[in-house]
């Protein structure tokens, strides 16, 4: 017996039968199920280590460990920012042998600098970075312990390693506990943050924004600018010209049961200050008898021309007979000039944990003759750990024509570790791709070393390598 996949993009009067697919191909449960696996946690939860050896081994560029393999819950994010030096920024989540949580920074340019604690309070985590026009390190987090909320770390030159920190805005009037904060730098080098109320699984959250023309010495009050089910929303800036975009997706109603029902929505602004937040665009108009739905993971990047382009996954959303997948989805591309088109069809059974797919955590980048680049951990049956999880693999693939046909996928990391036992595993996950791509594709992960979430309690606390990748750019034009 076989289920077809339906979905219909109705604004571009177009339906697509994508596939028949059998049941075997996907693991199916109730929305009320599959929701309640789905645990957010406090933005402070701890993980505790028992036991577990160092581990010592070198992969490609090694820079670190940490025994908190999450970095993010719902979208990526930019952890990694490649500049026009040559120079490579990252901030990560990192979780020490003590126990306490802090974010680390890495800088390389001939090599890297030594690991850089920029929080100051135990407890912070949930990190992306940006930089400036003048090539400083930009690094925004939450913390939880001490004055709850998110803050920004600014380098007070490229590569100096001397943070100054301050706190954003975190009160709205009967709001608070804003957590999960996304930053974007625009071309003008105002700053862009949004942040996510903390609410229970399965609950509204409003999200909120808040902006810096200043270098981050004032920012503006925040402003309630959704309410979402998901931790998803990034902002994206861009280069080519003063354009700033919100992406995320959207819930399609907002009830107990619907946080994996979602629309994917951006709003956009076209010179980084004056915003119509009213005028929210929906790209996917999913409608009740398709049998997918955007969930919580997209990212987003403006092309060399100042288009926009966005990458989520959607696993199986039955709404007739209230069943969704925890594991099939498919990998999307959407622009304005291209519409909606696949980038990989992962419909098939694996055992990712929480919150994720059989694609997920996907990022996108684009090169200096716009090629698309998009990256995602893949996960299958295959591959798993002796625990019962799927050990991640990069994947890899890329457009040559705006995103209308995507290359057959590159398994950039290919680390097979089967049956693997705690410390054994090869479980490459929570990567972040440089927006910018130039002879090669910029990119840091956790190299897992027991696979599944530690904070959701999947698997065994292991000490994780965190690891800088630099793949070839496979289809590299130079420009004089």
């Amino acid at each position: 017996m076989s289920k077809l996949i339906r979905h219909s993009v109705v604004g571009f009067g177009l339906l697509l039968l994508l596939a028949s697919v059998a049941f075997a191909g996907a693991t199916k449960v109730t929305i009320e199920e599959g929701q309640a696996m789905e645990k957010r946690l406090s933005p402070g939860a701890e993980v505790i280590i028992e036991g577990g050896n160092p581990y010592q081994g070198d992969i490609l560029e090694n820079f670190g460990t940490t025994w908190y393999d999450y970095q993010t819950n719902g979208s990526t994010g930019n952890r990694i920012e490649f500049d026009a030096s040559g120079a490579i920024h990252v901030s990560w989540m990192n979780k020490l042998t003590n126990g306490d949580r802090h974010v680390y920074w890495n800088y390389k340019d001939d090599q890297w600098r030594t690991n850089k604690q920029v929080s100051e309070a135990e407890g912070a985590g949930y990190t992306n970075i940006d930089k400036t026009s003048d090539r400083r390190s930009v690094v925004c987090y939450h913390q939880f312990s001490i004055d709850p909320g998110a803050f920004i770390a600014m380098d007070i030159g490229p590569g100096f390693e001397i943070f100054t920190v301050s706190q954003l805005p975190n009160t709205y009037p009967g709001r608070v506990d804003l957590f999960w904060p996304y930053l974007a730098i625009d071309a003008n080098d105002n700053m862009h943050v949004v942040m996510h109320e903390n609410s229970a699984t399965g609950t509204p959250q409003v999200m909120a924004y808040t902006f810096s023309d200043d270098m981050g010495a004032t920012w503006s009050e925040l402003l309630i600018v959704d309410t979402l089910m998901d931790i998803s929303c990034i902002p994206v800036a861009s280069e080519a010209d003063n354009k700033v975009a919100l992406v995320y997706t959207h819930p399609i109603a907002l009830a107990e049961t619907e946080q994996v029902n979602n629309d994917v929505y951006y709003i956009e602004s076209e010179d980084g200050i004056n915003w119509n937040f009213s005028n929210k665009i929906n790209i996917t108009n999913y409608e009740y008898d398709d049998t997918i739905r955007a969930y919580t993971d997209l990212d987003a990047v403006y092309d060399n021309n100042g288009d926009l382009h966005v990458v989520w996954n959607t696993p199986g959303y039955f709404a007739e007979d209230g069943t969704i997948t925890i594991d099939a989805c498919f990998l999307w591309h959407w622009s304005e000039s291209t519409g909606i088109n696949m980038i990989f069809d992962a419909w098939h059974i694996s055992y990712p944990g929480v919150w994720n797919r059989s694609a997920s955590k996907m990022s996108i980048g684009v090169d200096n003759t716009n090629h698309l680049f998009a990256v995602w951990t893949h996960f299958d049956d295959e591959d798993v750990s002796a625990g019962g999880f799927s050990n991640g693999e990069l994947y890899m693939s890329y457009s040559e024509d705006g995103g209308v046909s995507w290359s057959e996928p590159m398994n950039m990391t290919d680390t097979y570790s089967g049956d693997c036992l705690p410390e054994d595993c090869d479980s490459d996950h929570w990567s972040s791709l440089a927006e910018t791509v130039g002879e090669n594709l910029h990119i840091h992960y956790i190299n897992d070393k027991d696979a599944g979430g530690i904070p959701q309690t999947e698997g065994t606390a292991t000490e994780n390598p965190v690891v800088y990748l630099m793949y070839p750019n496979p289809v590299y034009t130079s420009v004089d």
